[in-house]
């Protein structure tokens, strides 16, 4: 109940905040759309793992890469992807209007084929020629209602002649007939790398969470403004934040392909329209790519390492293994929470560096600050609960007497994480 009661407080936050603070203007709706996407994914999740189970859509142990010793279900990017749409709807809904700018509607359409994708592959395995044809499908459809990347600003204070290539202050680098491609290339390939990484309890759902945040607060500097960007990162880190609580060592239910092909695809797109589109060169300090690296780099960098490992062994690089950060991580002796604290501090960290090029440093911190404070909250206090009443109802299986009668029930439910969603929470 206690946990049912916070999923309910904070709903309702979200849209008295919405109503009051926000005063309905969409380009000040993030923090209820963080809100309430975080309460819907954190209520929705338990729901769609108990439905995986009794389907039987579950990952199970047994390759060498799989670090986990229980059948899982996989169906996380189910309740992802409806948080996403219940409150982005919510939100346009609350504002009263569809914004053009932010690449609404290629997100939407890209993201939901995608996302589709994912689903199908997680159900039924699709073979890798067929999901990249529609990745790139997705990705042009992206491309063609907004999502683009036509030019790469280029700061006034930077001049560089390398010869063949003439960089100067202030003029962008226009990309014309390029700008289809590599927008592409940039959507399936972010796609991919946070797919590639979830190799690991939290990894993929928390790397993806600071790097939303991190993007929410670069797109709402003075410099860049892109409020509609900022509104969808937010959803996307309150979506993710709300699975993490199911997702985190030991996990409960995975992420999935259909999750993580539409983090990772939601990331590049906002990654597109609230930071590469944003700025001009007068107010830069980096060129906004150097902010977007900085943002998505352990996904970017175990994705390069990866593809460069597997074709120097004469591999091809859709091919999986053991090799990629984390598991050399967990080799060397760190526990899987470990791992996952060290990779989400290296995230943030280089997210406060790319904020503090635009002078948001400040507002990520306090975003941050928010976040881990609640996650204490359920750490310290709603686990703790939750492992006392687990306790009791163990000695009263056992047909043994609480050691506090006053805080029986009359109809103890016995601890069973893999039966029914009421007894995970």
């Amino acid at each position: 109940m206690a946990i049912k009661f916070c999923q309910a407080l904070l709903f309702i936050i979200a849209l008295v905040w919405a109503a009051t603070i926000s005063n309905y203007q969409l380009d000040r709706l993030q923090i209820p759309g963080f809100l309430m996407a975080l309460s819907i994914s954190w209520w929705l999740t338990p729901e769609i793992r108990a439905r995986a189970m009794r389907l039987g859509l579950v990952d199970k142990p047994g390759e060498e890469r799989r670090i986990h010793k229980v059948a899982v279900p996989r169906l996380g990017g189910v309740a992802i992807f409806i948080s996403l749409l219940m409150t982005m709807t919510a939100m346009l809904a609350i504002s009263g209007r569809l914004p053009k700018e932010g690449g609404l509607a290629g997100i939407a359409v890209g993201g939901t084929l995608i996302f589709v994708l994912g689903l199908l592959d997680d159900l039924e395995s699709i073979p890798a020629k067929v999901k990249l044809l529609v990745q790139v499908l997705a990705g042009c459809a992206a491309y063609s209602l907004g999502v683009r990347i036509k030019y790469i600003p280029i700061p006034l204070t930077m001049n560089f002649d390398f010869g063949f290539i003439h960089l100067h202050g202030g003029e962008p680098i226009a990309l014309m007939q390029w700008g289809l491609p590599i927008t592409v290339i940039w959507l399936v390939g972010v796609a991919n790398a946070v797919n590639l990484i979830d190799g690991m309890d939290g990894l993929a759902a928390g790397v993806s969470a600071i790097s939303s945040m991190t993007i929410w607060a670069v797109a709402l500097a003075p410099s860049i403004n892109q409020p509609c960007a900022a509104l969808i990162a937010a959803v996307l880190a309150g979506a993710l934040l709300g699975f993490l609580r199911w997702n985190f060592n030991p996990a409960h239910i995975f992420i999935g392909d259909s999750g993580a092909y539409l983090v990772g695809f939601v990331l590049a797109a906002v990654s597109i329209t609230g930071v590469l589109k944003g700025a001009t060169a007068a107010t830069l300090i980096v060129p906004t790519f150097v902010l977007v690296l900085l943002i998505l780099f352990f996904p970017l960098l175990d994705t390069s390492w990866a593809i460069i490992r597997r074709l120097a062994h004469g591999r091809s690089p859709l091919s999986p293994d053991a090799e990629h950060i984390h598991h050399q991580l967990l080799r060397a002796g760190l526990s899987q929470k470990k791992v996952a604290y060290l990779l989400y501090s290296v995230t943030a960290v280089l997210g406060l560096i790319a904020t503090s090029f635009v002078g948001q440093t400040t507002y990520l911190l306090s975003v941050g600050a928010v976040v881990l404070a609640m996650a204490v909250f359920f750490a310290e206090v709603l686990n703790r609960h939750r492992q006392r009443r687990s306790h009791r109802d163990k000695e009263i299986l056992e047909g043994e007497s609480p050691a506090d009668p006053s805080n029986t029930s009359e109809n103890p439910v016995p601890d069973n994480s893999t039966s029914t969603t009421e007894t995970i929470s």
